[in-house]
């Protein structure tokens, strides 16, 4: 946080990126406040700061997702106490940033409790916690990304699923379908557990030996139960995502007069500046939607602006990325595919049967507790390969997948049986490995200089605190670093 706000004082590259009118300074202070946080403000952050306090007045931002903003809206407007020293614009950057500082602590204790759940021992936890708070994304996780808000809306859900809290659970994971779009995919930690007991139920019913006419309806009665399941889990994550885009149809292709009672929906009118800003960005405002103008994308059923503004305005698809001049940006995500790669051919190795089984042919509980971890980062890496910006996989993985954590744990401390043996407690291999026991051992097992030079644990750090800084100083003064 001190690093961006140092860079914040640093001129502005001019990108070309959103960039609403500025709004006018109502006193000195809120002056030195927007200038000490600009840093907090630049890319994707424009936007969610813009929704928090205009809602989806420009088409474009409905590309972002609402649960991020409407929160920040509603805490800011909550706690703005003192109008005559900042303005609204300040104070709900402020929320933002202490939001995001919030998620990502709170995110870090939770990763702990998730890792000792995961069977994993007292010192991957501790050492995963610990890179979670220093990973390379870290600059998405300070500022008014939805990063830590998903990182640990996402985390939290795992820890009640793993203590079999599965409505709580659920619920949480249809919220991080509500803060971004990859979040449709959790649905698949709920599911998990609930095809490992239907497969339990169907061996119990051979085990027992049933007529034939029992077994069938213990068999149907154990799928159709299990089945209704599914939907419901599917169902509560899917759930979100119609809503926002039934409310996007609502904004920008229903054309007839709205009622009243509804108003509270709509955005305020626009102020002539904002009129005339969406005029030169080319974006239709709900207010501009008429019988014989509205968006192109409402011709779908159900509405779906997602895919289409995508695509449109950010040129996303299947790999429409992949461009000569992209090179550098495919270079800055090699180093977080390479720790996928190393993940799941790790697990591959030490699990084969669990991977290739569905879990079905586990040797131990912990292979089949971290199998849907490795199933959701190999449809996590697949897909934005083919069809996300390359660079935005970095913050993409590092705030979804809590395995990657793990590997990058075991990794530091030695402990290449993360994936296959229950840990308990008992020193590793090898006497060169970092022991932790208390804060000067956590400060200790995070320094490069504590392990050899050109050692993978030195390189991996190096790799973390790089992209920390590198970020802070590029993101921070609208260098392409998103």
């Amino acid at each position: 946080m001190k690093s961006d706000i140092i860079f914040s004082l640093f001129p502005n590259h001019k990108a070309d990126a959103f960039s609403p009118p500025d709004h006018s300074y109502i006193s000195p202070l809120d002056y030195f406040l927007q200038l000490i946080f600009d840093g907090f403000h630049k890319w994707d952050a424009i936007y969610y700061h813009f929704i928090s306090i205009n809602g989806y007045i420009f088409e474009n931002t409905l590309a972002f997702f609402p649960l991020l903003p409407l929160t920040l809206g509603i805490i800011s407007k909550i706690t703005y106490a003192f109008p005559s020293l900042w303005s609204l614009w300040v104070h709900n950057i402020l929320i933002g940033v202490f939001w995001s500082f919030l998620c990502h602590v709170l995110g870090a204790i939770q990763m702990y409790r998730l890792s000792k759940l995961m069977l994993m021992s007292e010192s991957i936890s501790v050492m995963s916690a610990l890179l979670y708070t220093i990973n390379p994304a870290s600059i998405f996780f300070s500022t008014l990304y939805s990063e830590s808000f998903y990182g640990l809306l996402l985390i939290s859900a795992l820890v009640c699923l793993a203590e079999s809290h599965y409505i709580q659970g659920c619920f949480l994971l249809s919220l991080t379908t509500a803060c971004r779009s990859n979040g449709i995919v959790n649905c698949g930690f709920g599911c998990f557990p609930h095809f490992i007991f239907l497969v339990n139920e169907l061996s119990n019913i051979y085990r027992k030996k049933f007529s034939i006419f029992f077994a069938f309806i213990k068999v149907l009665e154990a799928v159709s139960y299990r089945i209704l399941i599914f939907f419901s889990i599917i169902g509560s994550s899917l759930l979100p995502y119609l809503i926002y885009q039934y409310y996007a149809g609502y904004l920008y292709c229903f054309t007839g007069p709205k009622p009243s009672y509804l108003s509270f929906l709509i955005p305020e009118y626009p102020s002539q500046e904002l009129v005339d800003y969406a005029e030169e960005l080319g974006v239709l405002t709900p207010y501009t939607v008429n019988a014989t103008m509205h968006a192109v994308w409402c011709q779908g059923v159900p509405w779906s602006s997602y895919s289409i503004i995508q695509k449109y305005f950010w040129n996303v698809g299947a790999f429409k990325y992949y461009q000569l001049k992209q090179l550098p940006n495919f270079l800055l995500a090699l180093p977080v595919l390479t720790l996928v790669y190393k993940t799941i051919s790790l697990f591959a190795k030490r699990a084969p049967k669990t991977l290739f089984s569905m879990g079905i042919l586990a040797e131990t509980s912990k292979q089949r507790l971290l199998l849907p971890h490795i199933y959701h980062i190999i449809f996590l890496s697949t897909y934005g390969i083919v069809n996300v910006h390359i660079q935005v996989l970095t913050r993409m993985m590092f705030s979804s997948c809590p395995v990657l954590y793990w590997y990058c744990a075991s990794v530091l401390l030695e402990e290449d049986y993360i994936f296959t043996r229950v840990s308990r407690n008992t020193k590793s291999k090898s006497k060169r490995a970092i022991q932790i026991h208390g804060l000067d051992d956590m400060h200790h097992a995070v320094s490069p200089s504590t392990y050899p030079p050109w050692s993978s644990k030195r390189i991996l750090l190096y790799y973390f605190y790089s992209y920390i800084i590198i970020g802070c100083a590029m993101h921070s003064n609208f260098l392409p670093w998103t």
